[in-house]
């Protein structure tokens, strides 16, 4: 066996080319899966019409259906007549309504007030396209720096 034409020496390969290997073989495992979905799914699917032609039709599986099917019709009727006339009543008593008192516009020294700054660097802040503001554990701006 002096002339191998496989030369396999698992112990000179690096982590990154045993992974990188094992990755290459397993996306194409997954690949080799893939191609197979559509047969799996024809197979699947005829599985399915046989055992619904067994149920239905060789076991009357229909005349169940039938019979139940008023009750199947006055549980949908329930449940629509539950959620559109829901939606009416929330329709009819949010109509035209604000809902949002409290939407007045805050002043800049009032937003500085709140936050411990200084006017000035809030409004300069303001100007800026976007900025990074991180806080300290107890909600307090730590620090304020350009994005």
């Amino acid at each position: 066996m002096r002339n191998a034409l496989i030369i396999e020496r698992p112990e000179l390969q690096s982590m990154t080319q045993r992974y990188g290997w094992k990755s290459v073989t397993f996306f194409f495992w997954m690949f080799y899966i893939y191609l197979w979905v559509p047969l799996i799914t024809l197979v699947v699917w005829l599985v399915g019409v046989k055992l619904f032609h067994i149920n239905m039709i060789e076991f009357n599986g229909y005349e169940t259906l039938v019979d139940k099917l008023g009750l199947y019709s006055a549980i949908i009727l329930i449940i629509s007549i539950i959620l559109i006339g829901w939606a009416e009543v929330n329709r009819m008593r949010f109509k035209n309504k604000l809902r949002r008192l409290d939407n007045n516009e805050l002043s800049v020294g009032e937003v500085a007030k709140k936050y411990n700054l200084e006017v000035s660097h809030l409004t300069l802040l303001r100007q800026k396209k976007s900025v990074k503001v991180d806080f300290s554990d107890k909600g307090a701006i730590s620090e304020i720096s350009e994005y």
